[in-house]
């Protein structure tokens, strides 16, 4: 058993680095801008590796573009929040059910659902800022008629503070930043060059 266990977690791991790669190729192409605004969509909605991986790299290969990079991904997220959102408000039964069970968040939704409840905006905050799957927090907002303009608001700040501060990491740190998210330790003697 342990054997079949190892495999599906092979199997998982590969899955999720081949995304990876996908994603980054997308992100640095010739078109990189609409490659990292699409990245981020997808991040949003379906696949579930943040796009910091890809996009500290890229901010900090161009500092200046950086802002620019924060931009695009702040744009992709929202778009992809709000198709979630909207997935969830006309077809939860048909379509957004099948996506939860999908990523086994079952008992996670419901929890948020009675999140909502006692305050919605701030659960959608606290979710989009952090690492937890923001797909969840847009699938129940949805899902149980939360105010839209309040869940924009909640979105787009919350995700502001998240891409833009990685950018100011960048700008204050340099590579050192991009090489931690890519689960690297620093090449501080490279970085003071």
């Amino acid at each position: 058993m342990s054997g079949d266990n190892q495999k599906t977690g092979m199997r998982i791991k590969n899955g999720l680095a081949y995304a990876k790669s996908r994603l980054a190729k997308l992100a640095e192409g010739r078109k990189g801008l609409g490659g990292i605004s699409v990245a981020s969509f997808l991040e949003t909605t379906i696949i579930p590796i943040p796009i910091e991986v890809i996009v500290a790299p890229i901010m900090a290969a161009s500092r200046t573009r950086g802002f620019i990079v924060a931009s695009v991904t702040l744009a992709g997220s929202v778009l992809g929040a709000v198709a979630l959102y909207l997935l969830a408000w006309v077809l939860f039964d048909d379509l957004a059910q099948p996506l939860i069970d999908l990523v086994g968040g079952q008992q996670e939704f419901e929890d948020l659902e009675g999140r909502f409840a006692e305050g919605g905006f701030w659960v959608v905050f606290a979710i989009s800022i952090t690492p937890v799957p923001m797909q969840l927090a847009a699938l129940a907002a949805g899902a149980t008629s939360y105010p839209i303009w309040l869940f924009l608001i909640a979105i787009t700040a919350s995700r502001a503070i998240r891409y833009y501060g990685l950018w100011l990491l960048v700008l204050g740190f340099g590579a050192g930043i991009a090489r931690i998210f890519e689960g690297r330790k620093p090449d501080l003697r490279q970085d003071a060059t």
